[in-house]
């Protein structure tokens, strides 16, 4: 390892590297907003090569741990007063009191000569490598005048899940460490790097730097084993275009957004009086346990209703053959929904909780301020730091946090947006919006998933709909005999794998009428009950299912003994060849979205099949068409795809 405080071996560094196919590099960051690369500093830089570790110190507070103060205890002090010897008993366990007295850091470079000196690295045609690579490559950006670095680019993180999905929860990189390599990192010290010595916080931050480069070498070969190269380049491609949607920020009408604080708090306390007028009784609305009582509890005492879905204990309980309590059921939305219109506690209770999820999901975060977080019936208060940052959210977008390759996020959660249906979801939707001299350009994939389904199963009568420009969910609706809407719930329901039960509460109709409706669909259309027999039959024969561009999930459970897991799988199969496939497309859009935009115009957001633009007004029909060439010019299927595009002030109008 070696530290770099002198601008002679910093020089001596770069050009080491310079020579190099690869490096990786990891920032450690300071700030009053962990996490948020935009705005937090660096404090560290690690690089790694072949045989090569380096660090770089940018203003470390401590140098080395000179002595650590450790209160004394009432009874300690009384020792210490009669000059009697101190064990570790007498000091005080509370750590917050311990006081660490640090000698002076070294002479460390400033910022601004190391980037310049390390520009010629970032812009070079050399891969970078880097863990969470998005996060990394958003917070030095800063120091380039706003430039992201150059790609090629790896990033482990995605890597990882990109060779096996059935690593989606176990990405960070200590999960890939142990998992890959048997290693394990030291904890606690990248969380505040400000407060450990000097000498700790160098070899953690060489570590990071090391480590990953170590996991680039053993991910690539497994990515390679698996055939799924060009699925990781299609997502290191996507990586940049995430890098500018972070960076460029989707602005929000904090006006707009306090109005509707102050009208979701007052629906929310009109919904809580509404719960406890109907119930007849006060109490708290945040405890499932009484929530259970009141619902599940025979009458007179409770409403006596018996939901389908279980907690964990009940469903183990359920196993073992054992009687249900009221406290096996679940309170869960998924129990609830059922009763929505057959029980006006139920419909209170749920509106409630809509409510209260708009508020601590969209509204608090935007705002900052008290969230109440209940976990296993116990409730407390959390405080939240805004995620403004002059006036724009600067989301996440996930690579890895769907098995299907769709995008997860968070801060804020966007691909949960409320439906604009809803007064309430086209209220936060409207939160989004283009200033002055701006416009959004959204844009929808209409119908993709449908396509992607009459495409690939070959069915006549879908084929034929699309290229004749109809609507599938009427062609549907009227092959089957029923009106769109249930024309619309039954494609659907093939694509995401919805079983009989949702589709009776969909429709408003019997399970028994969903079956009979499931049945007569794979009659009228039997292509696509063929395709999904092929799918699972594949599946099944492979252990993995793989989409359009060959992005593979492994589903083990396919052939298990259990009739329940290996049904789940099945479901899933389809779902992953249609829904996954429709994701590459989708992902593949943003790629040349990105790249076909005029300069001024700028990606924001995506959820799903939509793309959300702002341009500048005198910019906005060529963004328009940039944007519908990108997304129609995919010719990954056999039947045309259409993009409905509107130009509007705020994302909820465009629907």
């Amino acid at each position: 390892m070696n530290i770099i405080t002198t601008k002679e071996q910093l020089n001596e560094m770069v050009a080491y590297y310079l020579k190099q196919d690869a490096f990786a590099f990891d920032c450690e960051t300071v700030g009053p907003r962990r996490g948020v690369s935009v705005v937090n500093e660096i404090m560290w830089l690690s690089f790694a090569t072949y045989g090569r570790g380096d660090v770089i110190p940018l203003g470390h507070p401590n140098g080395e741990l000179a002595e650590v103060i450790k209160p004394l205890t009432g009874q300690g002090a009384k020792k210490a007063e009669k000059g009697l010897k101190l064990n570790d008993v007498d000091y005080s366990k509370n750590k917050k009191l311990h006081t660490h007295v640090f000698t002076e850091p070294p002479k460390q470079l400033h910022p601004a000569e190391v980037f310049s000196a390390l520009r010629p690295l970032f812009f070079s045609d050399m891969l970078k490598v880097g863990h969470n690579l998005v996060f990394d490559l958003c917070s030095i950006t800063k120091y380039f005048d706003g430039q992201v670095p150059s790609a090629p680019y790896f990033d482990t993180m995605v890597g990882s899940f990109i060779y096996d999905n059935r690593n989606k929860n176990r990405c960070g990189l200590d999960d890939c460490l142990k998992r890959e390599l048997g290693y394990e990192m030291e904890k606690g010290v990248g969380a505040e790097v400000e407060v450990h010595p000097f000498s700790v916080v160098a070899k953690y931050a060489y570590l990071d730097a090391k480590y990953t480069f170590m996991l680039w070498k053993v991910v690539k070969e497994k990515i390679a084993k698996a055939g799924v190269e060009n699925i990781m380049a299609l997502e290191m491609d996507v990586l940049r275009v995430l890098c500018d949607m972070k960076l460029a920020g989707a602005p929000i009408d904090q006006e707009a957004l306090a109005s509707l604080h102050v009208q979701l708090e007052a629906d929310i306390e009109k919904a809580r009086e509404d719960i406890y007028r109907t119930a007849g009784v006060v109490f708290n609305i945040n405890s499932n346990r009484e929530k259970q009582y009141l619902l599940y509890s025979p009458q007179p005492s409770g409403r006596g209703l018996k939901p389908k879905i279980y907690t964990g204990k009940g469903i183990k309980k359920e196993a073992e053959g054992k009687e249900l309590t009221v406290e096996d059921y679940s309170v869960s939305a998924e129990a609830l929904e059922p009763y929505r219109d057959k029980d006006p506690l139920v419909k209170a209770m749920l509106e409630y909780a809509d409510l209260n999820k708009l508020l601590t999901t969209y509204v608090i975060p935007y705002l900052g301020g008290e969230v109440v977080r209940t976990t296993g019936g116990k409730s407390k208060v959390e405080y939240r730091d805004s995620l403004l940052v002059n006036g724009k959210v600067h989301g996440d977008f996930i690579q890895h946090g769907a098995e299907t390759g769709r995008f997860s996020s968070r801060n804020p959660n966007l691909q949960n947006v409320p439906n604009p249906a809803t007064a309430h979801g086209k209220a936060i939707r409207n939160l989004f919006y283009a200033p002055e001299g701006y416009k959004l350009v959204v844009a929808d994939y209409s119908q993709i998933e449908p396509r992607v389904i009459a495409s690939m199963s070959n069915d006549p009568i879908m084929k034929k709909n699309y290229l004749d420009g109809g609507d599938i969910y009427t062609t549907v609706g009227d092959v089957m005999g029923v009106n769109r809407a249930a024309g619309k719930v039954l494609v659907l329901s093939m694509a995401y794998g919805v079983g009989p039960d949702k589709i009776a509460r969909s429709i408003g109709c019997s399970i028994t009428e969903a079956r009979g409706l499931l049945s007569n669909f794979g009659e009228k259309f039997q292509n696509v009950s063929a395709y999904r027999a092929k799918v699972i039959g594949v599946t099944r024969k492979a252990g993995f299912v793989s989409t359009v561009l060959g992005r593979k999930r492994y589903l083990p459970e396919i052939n298990s003994r259990n009739i329940g897991e290996r049904a789940g799988a099945e479901r899933q199969a389809f779902n992953t060849r249609i829904q996954g496939s429709a994701a590459d497309i989708m992902k593949l859009a943003m790629i040349r979205a990105h790249d076909l935009i005029p300069e001024g115009a700028s990606l924001l957001l995506t959820v799903h099949d939509e793309l959300v633009t702002i341009a500048p007004d005198n910019l906005v029909e060529e963004t328009r068409e940039a944007i519908r060439e990108a997304m129609e010019g995919i010719n990954l299927l056999d039947i045309p795809l259409i993009a409905d595009i509107a130009v509007v002030q705020r994302w909820g109008e465009a629907k």
